[in-house]
């Protein structure tokens, strides 16, 4: 009997990390410190502050960036900032908002054990260049990790690739499709 308790609890423990995620509603303390997280991004990208976007990048996205990339993942942050820089320098990015009215939270574990609570947040904003103006909206992936708020902007397929690699729950979900509009 002894050797059955520590096989029953291996196999309970591997059906637990191959469960399936469901969402739930994001409520309290929880859905402040998230919209917290997502309003300083967007106000990051507003007032060009580089460092700050680079920051709320998830660190696993990093680590692929780095990887394909052939940059030591000690510099990848400063290349990032520089290129996140020239960005929000060449564009005004303005009217920066999120709709936090639907957003509900799915709980799910890494391979490694890693817990991360994730939502997809609506977002829009409006860019101008010299070629005129646009209004943006995208998917917002927000995802907690070890206490943390990360954000990555779904914009098409290849940053689906790209979270679906770092974060394999992410393989099948089907995120809303991001769409441009030009303004007067």
């Amino acid at each position: 009997m002894r050797k059955l308790a520590p096989l029953a609890l291996g196999l309970m423990l591997s059906l637990a990390v191959a469960a399936p995620s469901f969402a739930r509603p994001m409520e309290g303390a929880e859905a402040r410190r998230m919209q917290t997280s997502v309003d300083v991004y967007l106000g990051a990208i507003g007032r060009g502050e580089a460092d700050r976007v680079v920051a709320a990048l998830p660190p696993r996205i990093k680590n692929i960036f780095a990887g394909s990339a052939g940059i030591e993942a000690g510099k990848l942050d400063g290349v990032l900032i520089e290129q996140t820089a020239a960005l929000l320098k060449a564009a005004k990015f303005d009217d920066l908002a999120a709709d936090y009215t639907a957003v509900d939270a799915t709980d799910s574990v890494l391979a490694d054990g890693t817990r991360v609570t994730w939502t997809v947040v609506p977002t829009q904003f409006s860019v101008e260049t010299d070629a005129g103006k646009v209004l943006n909206r995208q998917p917002l992936l927000v995802l907690n990790e070890a206490g943390k708020w990360y954000m990555m902007r779904i914009e098409g397929a290849q940053q689906q690739e790209l979270v679906s690699i770092a974060y394999p729950f992410l393989k099948d979900v089907s995120f809303p499709a991001a769409s441009t509009a030009p303004m007067q």
